[in-house]
């Protein structure tokens, strides 16, 4: 047989065959259809079980690899995955950017701020439970025979690589269940998420030291302290200058570049810089994922539209190729040998006592109830995806041999098959607070409102007393719910000084105020007034240049002009008119200078209430202004004699009580007094008209739906009203 040349016709296995290089690439898009077509088709088997897709697609790889595929067909499994180490670099080099990816999606999904709320329970529970089944886990790995050990000289980070396994939640799985089971907006399903997402943060840093002492083969302390010296300058950095940073790389990229999918692909950057980074410090490349995550997650600007095409991104090729992949490495032959199969019930048995024991210490001496901290132990004992990632870092470095690999992955999915129906056990025995019960309807009421999904304001305003008006009242809205703002001036000059700037000091002055009005917001000394102003950019644009800011995504548009209206109908005014033919959302538009409020002062505010989408809408900024401003609001609403004579039994009187009602309801969870007013009459306009001039109010705020015809216009009721009345009319057209 000649001898053939590797460089020229293909590439040498460890068994010393050769795969053709035309060959390779027809193979490795083989393995990926396989891997993909029986993830997604497993994955979805497992969904409709009530089981997470991720052990579907463990389950491919499992079909795939020796213990099924290699069993049954002996011959035809080294054709489609041949022993090639070309090969197997292609699918790892997949698998690796998975992971990446995979932690990217968690850390987007962490909520920093829940931690923080619970951080007693959450600091206690997560250490406890983190730091027994660890002990248990290194104890257990000294104890394990040397045949399944990697190596003898490398049982220290094989014992800390399955220490960590057995003791860390997966923060993805404990979601799903508890959105599962209905129970994650409870004080304790909270609690059980907030302590996971510690675990999972914990669990990077974990990692990456031990890959750090696994690196070097032994035990240095300097090197450690080292690592854990600029792994925390790392973490610092990323959460209190990184953080301002992402959010502004990603504004920036969204208002300014025109190609498609340009945040997405920014996020990546971001995502693989930050892993580079932590990989050069020595600590593994999933910290650097994880922690990007976190940032871009916290960013003031990060739409569901871009969240779900990004996750649709990796759950749909990525997520089943590295769960898939951890499958072909399992070998469940192996298990059903006695002993073997003997020490997996032992990590089993210990990963769940020690977690358990860990979270009840902890809950119990952060002073939960013995039923609430057992919940917390369950809650807890799902180790999912996380273990499988750590599990598949430990054995692409050595640290774990093929059997405790399959040890820990089957441990990580029985852990994870039997939390769900004992969770769901111990919370319904675990009886809710009454705080508890007010908080969850608080918050199922506010999922009906609008404003709470609001991420994204724009503020058109010119030098007129219109947009110096409404540059504080975009200042009080955006104060009230932390609104990104962009603030934009027509004019070029106001009193020597640019327009631009003199709208966000008007802007900036409102905010500072609401601040110090707002009891749930930071005081805004001692720097307050910097981090207030990181929520607004202005900048000067020519009047046609406000349309074309409108494609980079925004929620509401607040507009102050000198003059709104044409002079010759309802239409409206020049820049103004295309703005709201080219925006879908809400447009709070300012339509009357007559009057005059200063930032700081209590808004007395009136609202006529009719119940339609609009005049909700309308209530709620309403109630957002006076709150900022420790100001009042007053719903009118106004009955209609002749269509309470069409409907008899008092209906319609019923349906208006309960407009105010809501108003009321509304006002209450926002800590706003809400004043009830109601009349009768045909012309609920005069009504309008007549409490404005009697209330000596501040600013009236009517919500209206917008006529279509050529172009979107007023209607001539309200043209009239809104002509008419003698103070400022903040006008939210739909």
């Amino acid at each position: 047989m000649r001898n053939r040349d590797p460089e020229r016709t293909g590439r040498q296995t460890h068994r010393g065959d050769y795969v053709p290089i035309e060959h390779t690439t027809v193979i490795f898009v083989a393995q990926l259809i396989l891997l993909l077509f029986f993830g997604r088709l497993l994955g979805e088997g497992m969904t409709r079980l009530g089981q997470p897709a991720i052990f579907g697609q463990l389950l491919a790889g499992v079909l795939l690899g020796p213990s099924v595929f290699g069993t049954l067909l002996p011959g035809l499994r080294p054709l489609v995955f041949p022993d090639s180490v070309t090969l197997k670099h292609m699918i790892d080099a997949v698998s690796q950017i998975g992971i990446m990816l995979l932690l990217l999606l968690t850390g987007m999904e962490t909520d920093l701020s829940l931690v923080n709320r619970k951080r007693s329970a959450v600091v206690l529970g997560s250490l406890f439970g983190i730091a027994v089944p660890f002990a248990c886990g290194v104890a257990l790995a000294y104890a394990l025979p040397q045949q399944i050990m990697p190596s003898d000289a490398q049982r220290l980070v094989t014992a800390l690589f399955l220490g960590t396994a057995l003791s860390i939640s997966s923060v993805k799985i404990v979601a799903m269940v508890l959105m599962e089971i209905g129970t994650i907006r409870r004080d304790l399903g909270q609690l059980i998420l907030a302590t996971a997402i510690l675990d999972d943060t914990l669990a990077w840093i974990i990692v990456a030291i031990i890959t750090g002492i696994a690196a070097d083969g032994v035990v240095d302390f300097t090197d450690i302290g080292t690592c854990l010296a600029f792994t925390g300058l790392f973490l610092v950095a990323s959460l209190t200058v990184g953080r301002r940073v992402v959010a502004r790389i990603i504004v920036w990229c969204n208002d300014h570049l025109r190609i498609e999918m340009a945040v997405i692909t920014v996020i990546l950057i971001i995502m693989f810089a930050m892993a580079l980074t932590t990989d050069l410090i020595g600590v593994h490349a999933a910290l650097g994922a994880f922690v990007a995550g976190v940032l871009i997650g916290q960013s003031p600007f990060l739409t569901e539209h871009i969240e779900d095409q990004l996750r649709g991104f990796i759950l749909a090729f990525f997520s089943p190729v590295f769960f898939a992949v951890a499958g072909l490495s399992m070998d469940l032959g192996k298990l059903l040998e006695p002993i073997l199969l003997l020490l997996t019930l032992t990590v089993i048995v210990v990963a769940s006592v020690g977690k358990f024991l860990g979270a009840l210490a902890g809950g119990r001496l952060a002073g939960l109830t013995a039923l609430e901290s057992l919940a917390l132990g369950t809650g807890l004992n799902a180790r999912g995806s996380t273990e499988v990632i750590i599990a598949s870092i430990g054995l692409s470095m050595g640290a774990l041999s093929s059997q405790l690999y399959t040890m820990v992955v089957a441990m990580a999915v029985i852990t994870t098959m039997i939390m769900p129906p004992t969770l769901r056990w111990m919370m319904a025995r675990v009886p809710l607070r009454d705080e508890e019960v007010r908080r969850l309807d608080r918050e199922a009421a506010e999922q009906a409102q609008s404003l709470p999904h609001m991420e994204r304001a724009l503020v058109h305003v010119d030098a007129s007393r219109n947009g110096d008006l409404m540059a504080s009242l975009a200042g009080l809205f955006a104060a009230s719910h932390n609104v990104l703002t962009t603030l934009l001036n027509a004019s070029q000059e106001n009193n020597g000084r640019p327009a631009a700037l003199a709208s966000r000091d008007r802007w900036l002055a409102a905010a500072v105020a609401a601040a110090r009005n707002d009891h749930a917001a930071a005081k805004p000394s001692n720097g307050g007034s910097q981090q207030l102003s990181q929520l607004v950019q202005a900048r000067a644009v020519p009047p046609e240049g406000v349309v074309s800011e409108i494609s980079k995504g925004y929620d509401i548009v607040f507009v102050g002009v000198a003059q709104p209206l044409s002079a010759a109908g309802p239409r409206f005014e020049g820049p103004l008119h295309g703005l709201i033919s080219s925006f879908d959302g809400p447009i709070a538009i300012l339509m009357s200078d007559a009057g005059s409020f200063s930032p700081g002062t209590p808004l007395r505010i009136l609202v006529p209430a009719t119940g339609s989408p609009a005049s909700r809408l309308a209530t709620e900024i309403a109630l957002a202004l006076a709150r900022a401003s420790r100001g009042s609001m007053t719903a009118l609403h106004v009955f209609d004699p002749q269509e309470d004579a069409l409907l008899p039994g008092g209906r319609l009187r019923r349906a208006g009580m309960a407009v105010l009602v809501d108003a009321h309801r509304l006002g209450k969870r926002s800590g706003v007094t809400v004043n009830g007013l109601t009349a009768t009459n045909m012309r609920p306009d005069m009504e309008i008209r007549r409490a404005a001039r009697r209330g000596h109010y501040d600013l009236v705020v009517l919500g209206t739906s917008l006529r279509h015809g050529e172009a979107r216009f007023l209607g001539t009721r309200m043209l009239a009203l809104v002509q008419s009345l003698r103070v400022p009319v903040l006008l939210i057209a739909v």
